[in-house]
Formats: C-alpha cells, sequence, structure tokens
C-alpha cells in the first residue's frame, strides 16, 4: 500500500508538471528522452523500455533511491507516449538487439544483463555464471572476474556507466576491506611500521584513518577532542598511498576553515587553498591547481558547479550535522556534490530526531536507508493525530549503520588519551556586533594616531579594549540591552557532544560575570543543571555551589567568573570551557588546573571560544607563539596586579603590534622586544597592564594617575635590576 502511494504520488507530480520532452534517438517509442524542468533547469534523461512499474529508468535521484522503479519523469514522458500510442501497443517491451550490462535500482541495487533472442553460446554461458533466471546478479561470481569475461565473448557487450562505476567501487571495496582486516591485524600486534603523518597518532586514531580510508563512504562520530580532523588527514595519506588521489575538498563552517588550513601544514606537506572573497574572486581561485580546497557550506551553495568542475576524490564535511535538515537548501546543494570517495565528521549525528541522522547518511550512501517515505514508516510511531511519540527498531538503523559508522567515546579509549587536549573553536562576528566592534576599532586607531596621550587618552584607550573584547561576547555586556552572541549559539551546538552521557561535567569561565549570567541563561533554556560562582558571591555560599556541582548528578555545568579560577577542585569536572581567553596565560593556566590537576583519574578537554577576525584571534596567536612573552607579568600571589600604566609610547607599541598585525604577535612581538631597552620587561608590563584594566567590566580606574607613577617607580627599579 505505501509504494503504491508513493508510485501515484509521483504519477500526480508528474501531471502538475510542465516538463519539456524531447526525443534523443528519435525511436518511435523504445528511445531516450530528455526531460526539462524550465523553472528548476533541471535535465534528466528517461530510457523507456515498456510500460510497467520497474521497465524504464531515469538519471534523477529519485529515481536512483526510491527504489520504486518510476519517478515523476518517467511518469511524464510514458503520459505522453500513452497519448498518441494505442492501448495493444502499451503491452509491448522493448527489444534488445545488443548485449548489455546495466545497473537495476531496485533494492538492493543489483548489476543485471539484457540479452538478445540470438546468442552466443559462451555469452549465454556467462549469463548463467553471473545472473539469475531473470537477467540480475544472483551473488555466486565475483565482480572482478566479470569484465574479463565479458571481454571474452564473440558479441560486443555495453556496460552501462553506472553499470561500470558500480562494479569498480564494489571490486575497490572488497581490496580495501581485505587491506583494512590485515593493518588492523598487524595494528594489534604492533607491527605496522608506517605512519601517514608528520607526527605519530594513537592506536585508536590510527583504527580511525584506516575505517574512513578503506570503506570509501564513511561516518565518524567520535567524541570532541579525540582527533577527528588528524584522523581525517591521515585517511587522506593512506587514499594517497592506495588510490593516487589529489584533490580533496574540506567543507566546514566559515570560521573553521582556517583552523583546517593550520592542521594541514602542521600535519602534512600538501598544499593549501582557502576558497574566499567575491564570486569573481572565488571563481578564479577555483581555476588554481591545489591539494585541499577548503570552502564553507555557505559556498557551496553559490558555488556548486565550481566544485564539481574541479572534480574532487575526497568530500569531508566538517559538523555535518549542518546537513541535518534534508529540506534545506544547504543538505539539497552539499548533497549534489559528486566524488568517488567521501569522509563525514560529526560528534553528533544524532541530536533530535531520527530525521537527521537520515539526512547526514543519506549523503554518504542515498541508499543505506532506503527511500524516507519507507524509513519513516519503518522507524516512526505516531499517535492518532499523526504526532511523533518515538520510534521503533533501532536495532535495524544499527545493523545498516556499522559497515559505514565508527563512533569511540573517551571512556572507551581512555588509556590512549593525552592528559589534556585543547580545542580552539572559532566564531564569527554577527551583523549586530560587527558595527559596534568597528566603531571602537576606529575610535582607537584615531586615538593611537595622537602625538601626546593625555590620561583620559590612555583611560579610552582601555576602554575601546575592554568594549571590544564584550562585544566579541555578547551584544549584552556591551549594549546592556540586545542579547547576540555566536559563542553562546555555538556552544548550545556542541553540548550535546559535551554532555553526550552522565561521566562528563562542564567547568565554564568567563572574565565577566554578565557573560557568566548570559550562559546561566541558555542553559536554563536548554534545562541543564548549572550553578554559578562569581566574587561577590560570600564564601558560605561558594561552599554550596561548590557542594552542588561535586554532589548533584543533575548539576552538569559550573559557571564561574576568575574569581573561580583559584583555589577550586573541581577534578569532577572533565572539560573545561573558555568563553573567552584571557590575556594572561597564567590565568588561563589557573582556569583549567581546576579541572586539570592531582587527584583527576580521567583525560581533560579545553574548549576555547574565540571570534574569528578580531582582538581575541590576535591574542590567542600571540599566546600560541609567544607564550613566555607574557610570563612573569604578576610578582606576587596578589589577585589582582599593582601596576597598570607604563611609559605611553611603550604602551602605543605593545597595543599597535597586538591589535593592528592581522598575523597577531609573531614577528612584531619579537621586534618590539628586541628594539626596545629592557623590552621583555616592558612588555610583560604593557600586558598586565591591559589584562588588570580589561578585568572590570567597569573600565579603567578613576585614580590612573597614582597607579602609573607606581608602575613606572616600579618598572625603573626592575630595568635597574637587569644586568648589562
Amino acid at each position: 500500500m505505501l509504494r503504491e502511494e508513493q508510485i501515484d504520488i509521483r504519477r500526480q507530480r508528474a501531471k502538475a508538471s510542465r516538463f519539456v520532452i524531447e526525443n534523443l534517438t528519435k525511436k518511435r517509442v523504445f528511445s531516450e528522452y530528455r526531460v526539462t524542468n524550465p523553472e528548476s533547469k533541471g535535465q534528466y534523461t528517461v530510457t523507456v523500455h515498456g510500460f510497467d512499474v520497474g521497465d524504464n529508468s531515469c538519471t534523477c535521484p529519485d529515481f536512483k533511491s526510491n527504489t520504486l522503479g518510476t519517478c515523476k519523469h518517467i511518469e511524464a514522458v510514458l503520459e505522453e507516449l500513452k497519448d498518441d500510442l494505442p492501448a495493444h501497443l502499451q503491452k509491448k517491451k522493448a527489444t534488445f538487439t545488443r548485449p548489455e550490462v546495466y545497473l537495476h535500482y531496485g533494492d538492493p541495487w543489483r548489476v543485471g544483463v539484457h540479452l538478445p533472442a540470438r546468442h552466443s553460446d559462451k555469452l549465454g554461458q556467462l549469463a548463467k555464471r553471473f545472473f539469475d533466471d531473470k537477467g540480475l546478479w544472483h551473488g555466486k561470481g565475483r565482480f572482478e572476474d566479470l569484465i574479463p569475461e565479458i571481454q571474452r565473448v564473440p558479441e560486443e557487450v555495453t556496460v552501462l556507466s553506472d553499470a561500470m562505476e558500480y562494479i569498480e567501487r564494489e571490486v575497490e571495496q572488497a581490496d580495501m576491506l581485505q587491506k583494512e582486516r590485515a593493518w588492523l591485524e598487524q595494528l594489534g600486534e604492533g607491527k605496522i611500521d608506517w605512519q601517514p603523518l608528520h607526527v605519530p597518532l594513537y592506536d585508536y586514531q590510527m583504527r580511525g584513518a584506516i575505517f574512513l580510508a578503506c570503506r570509501g563512504r564513511s561516518i565518524l562520530g567520535d567524541d570532541m577532542g579525540l582527533g577527528k580532523t588528524v584522523q581525517t588527514l591521515a585517511a587522506v595519506e593512506i587514499l594517497v598511498r592506495e588510490r593516487n588521489i589529489n584533490r580533496v575538498l574540506v567543507i566546514s563552517p566559515s570560521s573553521v576553515k582556517y583552523q583546517w588550513a593550520t592542521e594541514i601544514q602542521k600535519f602534512t606537506s600538501r598544499a593549501v587553498q582557502i576558497i574566499d572573497g567575491s564570486p569573481e574572486a572565488r571563481q578564479a581561485q577555483y581555476l588554481e591547481p591545489t591539494f585541499y580546497r577548503l570552502v564553507n557550506y555557505e559556498q557551496v551553495v553559490r558555488d556548486r558547479d565550481a566544485i564539481n568542475a574541479w572534480k574532487p576524490d575526497v568530500v569531508v564535511l566538517d559538523e555535518a550535522q549542518r546537513i541535518k535538515n534534508w529540506e534545506s537548501k544547504t543538505s539539497r546543494e552539499v548533497k549534489r556534490l559528486k566524488s568517488p570517495y567521501a569522509m563525514v565528521l560529526t560528534g553528533t549525528p544524532l541530536e533530535n530526531r531520527l530525521e537527521e541522522l537520515f539526512s547526514i547518511v543519506q549523503f554518504v550512501d542515498e541508499r543505506r536507508f532506503g527511500p524516507a517515505f519507507q524509513f519513516l514508516s519503518d522507524h516512526r510511531i505516531l499517535d492518532a493525530d499523526g504526532n511523533l511519540k518515538g520510534y521503533r527498531n533501532l536495532d535495524t538503523i544499527r545493523e545498516k549503520l556499522e559497515p559505514i559508522f565508527l563512533r569511540r567515546t573517551r571512556a572507551e579509549v581512555l588509556t590512549q588519551l593525552p592528559a589534556r587536549t585543547d580545542n580552539t573553536v572559532f566564531v564569527e562576528l554577527s551583523d549586530e556586533q560587527r558595527q559596534p566592534y568597528e566603531d571602537q576599532k576606529t575610535m582607537l586607531a584615531r586615538l593611537m594616531q595622537k602625538g601626546y596621550l593625555t590620561d583620559v587618552d590612555r583611560k579610552r584607550i582601555l576602554a575601546c579594549i575592554v568594549n571590544m573584547r564584550m562585544v566579541c561576547d555578547s551584544t549584552f555586556l556591551f549594549d546592556k540591552q540586545t542579547h547576540v552572541s555566536p559563542k553562546l549559539d555555538e556552544l548550545a551546538e556542541l553540548i550535546p557532544e559535551l554532555l553526550e552521557d552522565d561521566a562528563h561535567k562542564i567547568v565554564a569561565f568567563s572574565q565577566w560575570e554578565t557573560m557568566v549570567n548570559e550562559a546561566a541563561a541558555l542553559f536554563a533554556k536548554l534545562d541543564v543543571g548549572h550553578t554559578i560562582l562569581h566574587g561577590g558571591l560570600p564564601g558560605k555560599e561558594r561552599q554550596a555551589v561548590l557542594k552542588k556541582f561535586q554532589t548533584d548528578p543533575e548539576c552538569r555545568v559550573f559557571l564561574s567568573t576568575d574569581a573561580g579560577g583559584t583555589g577550586l577542585n573541581l577534578q569532577i569536572a572533565d572539560t573545561v570551557v573558555n568563553l573567552e581567553l584571557p590575556w594572561n596565560p597564567a590565568v588561563l593556566e589557573q582556569r583549567i588546573a581546576r579541572v586539570h590537576r592531582m587527584g583527576q583519574s580521567r583525560p581533560v578537554r579545553v574548549v576555547n571560544l574565540v571570534t574569528r577576525g578580531t582582538i581575541e584571534e590576535r591574542v590567542l596567536r600571540t599566546l600560541e607563539q609567544k607564550q613566555n612573552l607574557f610570563a612573569g607579568i604578576f610578582d606576587g600571589d596578589d589577585d589582582e596586579v599593582t601596576f597598570t600604566n607604563v611609559a605611553s609610547g611603550t604602551l602605543m607599541k605593545a597595543v599597535r603590534d597586538l591589535l593592528t598585525d592581522p598575523k597577531a604577535g609573531g614577528e612584531a612581538v619579537a621586534t618590539a622586544r628586541a628594539t626596545i631597552p629592557g623590552g621583555s620587561d616592558v612588555w610583560r608590563a604593557a600586558a598586565a597592564f591591559l589584562e588588570s584594566l580589561a578585568a572590570s567590566e567597569a573600565g579603567p580606574p578613576d585614580d590612573v594617575s597614582e597607579l602609573v607613577k607606581a608602575a613606572i617607580q616600579k618598572l625603573r627599579t626592575r630595568l635597574e635590576q637587569r644586568p648589562e
């Protein structure tokens, strides 16, 4: 009944559509037809062999996946033919004058053979060896033997292109599965003597790389922090060695493209190109040679034709939950990309609905779960009103997923994990953030151009810097009215993965109490148990907050300002989220040390949220490249720095290097240290100055002048004590 309903739906769609139909081979009935949709400009080829369901074929995606034996394009052609054809002729079938091997799009796909009425004995023997009485593959032979046998018969046998692709894929799959078994056996015995990347992999990562490479099109659903990127790069290197691939397309959220480029350059010797810019600039970039090409999901929607023209060997989807909605334009366009190999990365393959998993799997293997109508009928439980109550037959889903899906949790590979894994998650400035950010940046630039700075100017400089940092977190920190925060939006996406099972708990830090409260509102909306610690909390209440987090299994998140960065033992958690990076690496390490400390029995993952293309990214680069620049900023154990300013020229040099150099720090910072007398200490003082002033939402203090005097005296004393 269900299949008949679906066939009838396609017949109704055929009647409602205004297709343009052209006879390509000019045969009266049994011919090839081009079917064009004048609205979408889509074109497909229909081959007519008869008037019964299953007789014909179409090149459209629906025909290949629906297992019905028909589609709206076939039905439109048959409807037009029937109008001019007598009823008795509609019962005829096409006769085959030449033998051909074709692909039958039933359930499952099977290779078939059409034999002419007259054929040689050798061809007849070949048909019996490989095909059943209906001319369909019976599975008793081997695909690698079929083509050589075809070449030995007297007739010229046509192997249609889709059938040849299917046969080649099956032969390759069998070969790679054999290699996978051998490699895994060697890995288990510690006998693998080759490494695909510049750095050695953990055993579980090597297994993941082998899985991705050998399964052809597959999904890696490992927990966050287990190294899905490095496993993917290793799998690509295996395919280079085994299949000589040379074009890899990586699709990711826009802010993650740059992280991919960094990882590729770090672990491989491959050329990498980031697609960016105007439509004209992007079109020119697609013509350039490269091994890795990095695009974001939005660009696939605009540039799909150019991407397909490049003919990538591998398409990698990072954070593939972006295509979980099968009705979205992004999802449809991504699924129109063509490549022999595909690697899909997601820590959350199933977040809310089974349909999301179906959509992701559809990119890897459009027929793995069968047609959508059948999948939903088999697995959804609906009430009398058609509302979703739950899902059923999940064992069937797991069984179908097993050949293409690999997932390991942190608990499964606990003994192999490093003690700590740091992850940087980039987000983009929203439109609502960009204007106030640019306003503050412009004001800062004007102040820095002044030849002489007053105390008021220096206060304004610090206020601009603090405002830019706050805007990166949330517009609410800046205007106290709007609540736009891509960081919190991204955190909401990460939560299902970070709290994937009851064993995980999170400690999340922000410099600002307001941002902590914004995050608390998010967790309340997500119905995630949480608690809050900030500097204004009395000691007795602090203990109650800490005890709740440590003992209440429903309290999954500990939100804290840097007041909680010291003096707390939070080993009950195994994840640290920094809503922004403090400029002082000592403060950053203090945060992480609340969780990553003696007594911690599990590996710790650290997630840093950074807004790309802003002051935050530049600070990140400085911390990554030159962390020792900031070492020793503080002299004692006090929570606050005791000096807040240095000579204006030195301050301006520090600020200019940090804010105006697009590559953030690196060479510019080294130059500052080399050219300023006592440069190391001066830079430290400047960093301390910025950090201490930024630490307060109230902005720079009013008594700056007194602090300046104390700072300068302290700086002079330090410089006088330096050896010549």
